[in-house]
């Protein structure tokens, strides 16, 4: 692979084992060790945008399951947001 003017090279260690494992799958898939770890990195950032992903999707479907839950129990505005503050407050000790 020729070096382009945007690339920028890094230098990584890593352990004997990790090398091996990178050497044994660059050899499996006919390319360089150099090209894995560019391959392992940008799937190490798209798991990082999934999870951020998903974190968001689940704060949204708490959001509508509470919504939902507070129509069906008739709250009204005070009602909710004195379930949503308690409920804040539960979450957060038990995340301690």
């Amino acid at each position: 692979m020729k070096t382009q003017k945007n690339n920028k090279q890094i230098s990584v260690r890593l352990s004997a084992q990790d090398y091996e494992r990178l050497a044994l799958e660059a050899e499996y898939q006919g390319t360089t060790i150099a090209e894995i770890a560019r391959q392992r990195i940008q799937l190490a950032e798209k798991q990082v945008e999934l999870k951020d992903l998903l974190n968001h999707l689940q704060a949204q479907i708490t959001q509508n399951t509470f919504v939902i839950t507070s129509v069906i129990a008739g709250l009204d505005p005070d009602e909710t947001q004195a379930a949503k503050a308690s409920i804040r407050k539960q979450m957060t000790r038990r995340s301690r």
